[in-house]
């Protein structure tokens, strides 16, 4: 049996050219995401239309002043971005037993096309299950799970969950047509449940940031850094609707995760969360019988990369709510210094608190032997 001492609950995969051209139907590979080269570097093309050139996805590991937003291709990025076994070095080099991999082409949530948006969702999955076999107890996906069809959505589930490697599921946080609270997505709540796969949402995943982000629509924000120190707390909002929607009183095994938002604002968002329920529960007809703290504490976690602050503040979130990350490839990444981050991090926590959070909630979330 593997032994597990690092964790990482939050990496990324930079998706190789043929991710999703070898894996749709003949008639749908003319509109899939391929990668285009130009004077200005690599960038996905989707549906004829060319989008945010490669640049921060995929740098991490290099000096902060020499990361760069555009001009870059391919093959500036580390083989371990995109290539299993290389990813599995990397991992080796960085001190990491396992990670959590989340998509880099988070764009897909933006298709407006059903039909294409699910082929590339389920050419997505597939690609994934291929890149965890190669070594599924250290390499574990997340699917990627459409919600602009509740129908497809749970039918992907369902298919999903039997696919070697795949660990858990991804929603958008701002879903396209209706948010999370609405009841119209109960079914992917009841099959996220049955399936017993934890369900994750990432920043601002399917929101019109994204989208501004991957056309360049830069005027909508003022600069990258503005969006940048936005998307922290994107979570927040989901975060709310998810718990006072009463998802997690109606489905009490469901486990939810909030990723790469950090944990430094949790505290906040507990007190103020308990605060409006004790005052505007009675006129506002809420049926929620516990406080949001209590559901958070029972079924939510959150990840983070750096935040010294969160750690200070960990038992007012939690020592079983907390998993950290590396986030590999992405330019917040702590790689290939992760232990001195983590001993920087923890200085003066007790090991066992520090080995909870740094491994032992993501090994029982994911059913790490």
């Amino acid at each position: 049996m593997r032994h597990y001492d690092i964790v990482s609950a939050d990496d990324h995969i930079q998706e190789p050219p043929d991710t999703f051209v070898t894996r749709v139907p003949a008639k749908l590979r003319d509109r899939v995401p391929r990668i285009e080269r130009g004077d200005d570097g690599d960038a996905w093309v989707i549906d004829g239309k060319r989008g945010m050139t490669f640049g921060v996805s995929f740098e991490g590991g290099k000096k902060f002043e020499d990361y760069k937003f555009k001009g870059l291709t391919l093959d500036d990025a580390r083989p371990g971005a995109w290539n299993p076994v290389e990813r599995l070095k990397d991992m080796d080099l960085d001190g990491v037993d396992a990670e959590v991999l989340y998509p880099n082409l988070l764009a897909i949530y933006m298709i407006e096309d059903l039909e294409l948006q699910y082929a590339c969702q389920r050419a997505y999955n597939d690609f994934l299950s291929d890149f965890c076999g190669t070594d599924p107890a250290r390499l574990l996906g997340l699917a990627m799970i459409p919600t602009d069809s509740v129908e497809l959505g749970v039918q992907e589930i369902k298919r999903v969950a039997k696919k070697e490697g795949i660990r858990g599921f991804l929603l958008p946080t701002f879903p396209r047509g209706e948010p999370l609270n609405s009841a119209s997505f109960e079914p992917i709540w009841a099959a996220a449940q049955a399936g017993e796969l934890p369900v994750h949402i990432h920043l601002r995943t399917g929101s019109r940031q994204t989208d501004a982000l991957f056309n360049q629509e830069k005027k909508l924000f003022g600069n990258e850094l503005a969006v940048l120190n936005l998307g922290a707390l994107a979570n927040y909002e989901a975060l709310s609707r998810i718990i006072f929607g009463g998802i997690l009183e109606r489905y009490p095994k469901l486990k939810f995760v909030s990723t790469e938002g950090n944990i430094g604002w949790v505290p906040y968002f507990l007190e103020r969360a308990d605060r409006v329920y004790k005052r505007h529960r009675h006129w506002s007809k809420s049926d929620l019988p516990l406080p949001p703290s209590e559901y958070f504490h029972r079924q939510v976690l959150c990840t983070f990369v750096e935040d010294k602050v969160g750690v200070q503040v960990r038992h007012l979130v939690g020592i079983d709510n907390i998993m950290w990350s590396a986030d590999y490839p992405h330019t917040d990444t702590t790689f290939p210094h992760s232990h001195q981050y983590l001993d920087e991090h923890f200085q003066g926590v007790p090991a066992q608190e520090r080995y909870q959070i740094v491994c032992g909630n993501a090994a029982r979330l994911y059913g790490l032997g």
